[in-house]
């Protein structure tokens, strides 16, 4: 839940009419809740029901689980977890470049203080197990910009919605269980409503939320008076074009206002972002796991199928009245490893059941590893292969999963959008931005910096270049007086930068990395002169090479200013290296000039040496 920034607008919807949407969420969806949490109990490895479990028992057949859910579906997640993305900013004129490179590293310090790989990876679970996540992207009282995940069990929707990224529903929001003090805390300081929050525990409600909202322990009613507890509805919804914001209990509303939340035109907007991998005809929103329970469940019963016929033995009379004891003595005595049949019994052989039973169990087997990553996805084959076969591969193997990789890059790429209206609408103050390279090397970019008077060449008349950032240096801001804004405007003014936000994918690539770095390190052992150390320095995996090139360069540096403060010195340097280049221009030459004597002489020699040319052979009759 989201403290409001901006003032609240008159509320024009009321209580009654959210909490018929709310009821009316609970009734049409509660068939496709009730799935999706099946699916989620498949991954957690709560794989039989009650009733089976009692049945296996009557039979005395193992109610083991071996659940291949949940390595099927970390193993998705390993794949986006083990690739690397980073938001991109795309300038929409060509004079807009600089303001890209500000607004991509803008996002990537919001990414990174907020921590949202690890939102992205918990959305993508709640994706790729009930079908469907979602995250708040919103501002808190530091104005730093999280991404609040909302976890599948409080996301509250509009059930008329058929898009995977929920663009034609008309509200979303989320529900959940509160203790009466957080509620409080959301009223602030009125105290109307502080004595409404009160009195509604006190006197408790009769309306009941359904079992996919119950919290635990379960509570079935609005108000858990016992633990002083609120079931809080926070809705966002689109009412005449305009996105409003409420949030209210069974006793009355918290907040009702407009959406605090601008897009990119202004306007307001919701600040939830979406998405679902699945929706069928009926509008039921599901994951991959749901094709996955009834191979899960074959795998189970077979298993359990098989190891029963393993540990018991059917038995029959070899003729009819020829067995001695009772037909239970007999089965007990098969059933041990050292036992003896009684006479007159034998064991009935049951291996077209078996291995009928284990090709079943072959094909549920292949069936969900084939829905889950393949072997060659995740780099389990060929791993003798060189490191562009295998992402090659690995691409390869991905095909059949574009769908729902897709999915988590559209969540993605949308969240990422929405970070960037929020830090235009609420970064209107100066501020540093700190980045760090690959290299862990911080670099500070600053954000909404006043700007002060161009610093003019007397000699020119025009404005002097700084030699490192090759822009026109500046002096010190200077304000007015009047309106305390400064004079010459403000540098990487985030609100007037006007670029398009997408996302860079990059794959796992550190063995193509490796062979590269190989490659060019032989090829510096073979051109010392073309591949310098730098380069090779520049593209290792050494651990604190930023470090390194640092001290080189500043050796570089001190050695160059020495020269310039000794001119004598350089001088007698640059004589020494003219000198040393004169002498092996004439070894050079002298060693040219040498060889072409040796070759003429060679020449000359195998000349003198060849045999005289033929004689012409005189025609007939010449005498």
């Amino acid at each position: 839940m989201e403290d409001g920034v901006t003032p609240k607008a008159q509320a024009s919807t009321s209580v009654e009419t959210y909490k018929r949407m709310f009821e009316e969420f609970q009734s049409s969806a509660y068939d496709s809740r009730r799935e999706s949490g099946i699916d989620r109990d498949y991954y957690d490895g709560y794989q039989w029901t009650a009733e089976e479990r009692t049945v296996l028992r009557r039979r005395k057949q193992p109610d083991n689980v071996y659940n291949r859910v949940r390595p099927a579906v970390n193993g998705t997640l390993g794949i986006v977890q083990r690739g690397k993305t980073d938001p991109k900013a795309f300038p929409r004129n060509p004079q807009d470049e600089d303001s890209a490179d500000v607004a991509s590293k803008s996002l990537r310090y919001i990414a990174d203080k907020n921590s949202f790989d690890e939102t992205k990876i918990e959305c993508f679970n709640d994706l790729l197990v009930e079908g469907t996540c979602a995250a708040l992207v919103g501002v808190d009282a530091n104005r730093d910009i999280p991404t609040d995940r909302i976890p599948w069990s409080e996301f509250i929707y509009d059930t008329r919605s058929k898009l995977k990224d929920f663009r034609d529903a008309t509200w979303m929001g989320s529900a959940k269980w509160m203790f009466e003090a957080d509620v409080k805390a959301i009223a602030g300081a009125d105290p109307a409503k502080v004595k409404e929050i009160t009195d509604t525990i006190e006197a408790g409600a009769p309306l009941s939320v359904d079992d996919s909202f119950e919290d635990r322990p379960e509570a079935v009613m609005w108000v858990d008076k016992g633990k002083r507890r609120l079931f809080v509805v926070e809705i966002y919804h689109k009412e005449g074009g305009v996105w409003r914001h409420c949030i209210f209990h069974s006793g009355g509303a918290l907040v009702q206002e407009d959406s605090q939340y601008l897009d990119e035109f202004g306007k307001p907007t919701n600040p939830i972002v979406a998405r679902s991998i699945y929706v069928d005809r009926k509008n039921n929103r599901m994951g991959i796991v749901r094709d996955m329970r009834g191979p899960q469940d074959e795998i189970n019963k077979s298993r359990s199928k098989i190891q029963h016929y393993l540990n018991t033995r059917m038995v029959q009379e070899a003729s009819p009245g020829a067995g001695m004891g009772s037909a239970e003595e007999a089965r007990a005595e098969a059933a041990r490893p050292d036992g003896a049949l009684p006479s007159g019994w034998q064991i009935v052989p049951q291996n077209d059941v078996v291995n009928g039973r284990m090709e079943m169990l072959r094909e549920a087997k292949s069936e969900i590893e084939r829905m889950g990553p393949s072997p060659e996805t995740l780099g389990r084959q060929n791993a003798e292969q060189s490191g562009r076969a295998l992402l090659a591969r690995q691409q390869a193997g991905m095909v059949e999963q574009g769908v729902i990789f897709g999915a988590i890059e559209d969540f993605e790429k949308r969240s990422y959008r929405a970070m960037w209206h929020r830090a235009r609408q609420y970064w209107n103050a100066p501020m540093w931005v700190r980045v760090t390279d690959d290299e862990g090397s911080p670099e500070f970019i600053g954000v909404n910096q006043p700007k002060g008077p161009p610093i003019i060449d007397p000699a020119t008349g025009q404005p002097q270049i700084d030699p490192k950032t090759k822009q026109p240096m500046e002096g010190e801001p200077v304000m007015d007086p009047t309106t305390g804004q400064p004079l010459f405007g403000l540098k990487n003014n985030i609100a007037q930068l006007d670029v398009d936000i997408d996302i860079d994918s990059t794959p796992d690539t550190a063995n193509i990395q490796q062979e590269q770095f190989q490659i060019l390190a032989e090829l510096a052992k073979a051109y010392p002169q073309d591949v310098p150390f730098e380069d090779l320095l520049e593209v290792s995996a050494m651990p604190n090479k930023r470090a390194l090139i640092e001290k080189r360069k500043a050796r570089a540096e001190e050695a160059s200013q020495a020269q310039q403060n000794n001119p004598q010195a350089a001088l007698q340097i640059r004589g020494a290296e003219a000198e040393i280049s004169e002498k092996e221009n004439s070894a050079e030459l002298k060693a040219a000039q040498t060889a072409k004597t040796v070759m003429e002489t060679a020449g000359l020699a195998q000349e003198q040496m060849a045999p005289p040319p033929p004689q012409p052979i005189p025609a007939a009759g010449g005498f």
